[in-house]
């Protein structure tokens, strides 16, 4: 009630005018602009200092996946393909699978752009975990306005053509890791190449982890790619402003 400014003869809202109002944030997309302007003013403390952007995904499991086999509608009388499939309930229809080696997940993939410096959270993208993460760079830096020259730090999984492209157009420098040729044996440079971006590249890593732990984040706590979205937006916000005090010490002492 002190932080919303709320006087003791008020009542508080309850929990149906929160989650009102949640959902309206989410309709609005106001999430994404918090976030902007909350980064904006750690931006004039000092505590954001771009000097690269890191792209990475991670998957964000959702427990309400479909359990048994498919099931179709087939009206009587028609017989038109493709057949309609019959959604089942308590089933979260607008996640997918993916198998990352052995493990199948349902849910979604949360794509963070995080600044090389201090590693916070500058932009937030959502999609289906099915969705190869190479695919929403250009998401990613299309919430950021980013000067010519700006480093961009990825893994493999982003090296291609297009996002090649996409950054020599946009005056970016790629420092995406790059795949060995095949049929080509080790490269000793290659592996030095990747090997420098590696180290630089464990701070988007530390973000996930520490949403996870501090935060006790096991997985999508909403149904739909809309409200998982700001979920995943609310957690950026939230380790941002978590490390902010510390930052903003250790940058004021030197």
């Amino acid at each position: 009630m002190d932080f919303c400014g709320i006087s003791v003869t008020e009542s508080a809202p309850d929990s149906t005018v929160l989650c009102r109002f949640r959902k309206e944030l989410t309709e609005q997309g106001t999430y994404d602009e918090l976030l902007g302007e909350i980064n904006r003013q750690l931006e004039e403390k000092g505590i954001i200092v771009n000097q690269g952007i890191i792209a990475d995904a991670s998957i964000t499991i959702t427990p309400r996946k479909p359990k048994g086999k498919k099931t179709y509608h087939l009206p009587e009388g028609e017989y038109t393909l493709p057949l309609k499939e019959v959604k089942k309930k308590g089933v979260d229809p607008e996640a997918s699978w993916v198998k990352r080696g052995n493990r199948l997940s349902y849910g979604y993939k949360r794509h963070y752009a995080v600044e090389a410096n201090n590693g916070l959270v500058l932009s937030v993208y959502t999609s289906k975990a099915s969705e190869h993460e190479s695919k929403h760079l250009s998401s990613l830096l299309d919430k950021l306005a980013l000067s010519k020259g700006t480093e961009i730090l990825a893994d493999k999984g982003y090296s291609s053509k297009a996002n090649e492209s996409l950054l020599h157009a946009r005056g970016l420098k790629s420092r995406i890791q790059r795949k060995r040729e095949r049929g080509k044996r080790g490269d000793y440079w290659l592996g030095l190449y990747n090997g420098l971006i590696g180290k630089r590249r464990y701070k988007v890593e530390r973000v996930f982890g520490s949403i996870k732990s501090w935060f006790k984040t096991s997985g999508a706590r909403y149904v739909g790619a809309a409200k998982t979205h700001s979920q995943h937006v609310l957690e950026a916000l939230s380790y941002n402003l978590w490390r902010s005090p510390g930052l903003y010490l250790s940058a004021s002492r030197a």
